[in-house]
This record gives structure tokens, C-alpha cells and sequence, in this order.
């Protein structure tokens, strides 16, 4: 089966702005580490350690940004 026409037209460009900064509550934050932490380990233990260095290496910078609110 063909997808409907206004399936397939392209969608208009957008430009987008992003905010200076990101506010996360703590349990927002510390949900994100976990999930970083456990795919890392994940990957780890199928034999992506490539992969499992690039969740580490954001996890890593997740971590250097937090500030005290």
C-alpha cells in the first residue's frame, strides 16, 4: 500500500530557538542519571563499549552542570 499524498509532502523548515538554560526538578535529574547509568551498563554487558562511552561521556557532562537551586 502507497502512503496518502500529505504523508510524503515535505514538512515547511522551522527554525528553532533554544533557552539559555534547562530547569529540572531533582527527581527529573536524578531519573536521567539512573536511566544513563543503567543503558551504559546495558550496553556494557552486549559488547557496545563504544556506545556505552557515549552515554557515559553525557552522563559525565549531566553531571558537571548540575548546580545547587
Amino acid at each position: 500500500m502507497s502512503e496518502p499524498a500529505s504523508a510524503t509532502a515535505a514538512a515547511p523548515v522551522r527554525r528553532v530557538r533554544f533557552a539559555p538554560g534547562a530547569v529540572l526538578s531533582k527527581d527529573e535529574v536524578f531519573g536521567a542519571c539512573q536511566t544513563l547509568a543503567d543503558a551504559g551498563r546495558v550496553l556494557v554487558r552486549s559488547g557496545d563499549g563504544a556506545e556505552a562511552d557515549g552515554l557515559c561521556s553525557l552522563f559525565v557532562l549531566l553531571e558537571e552542570r548540575l548546580v545547587a537551586g
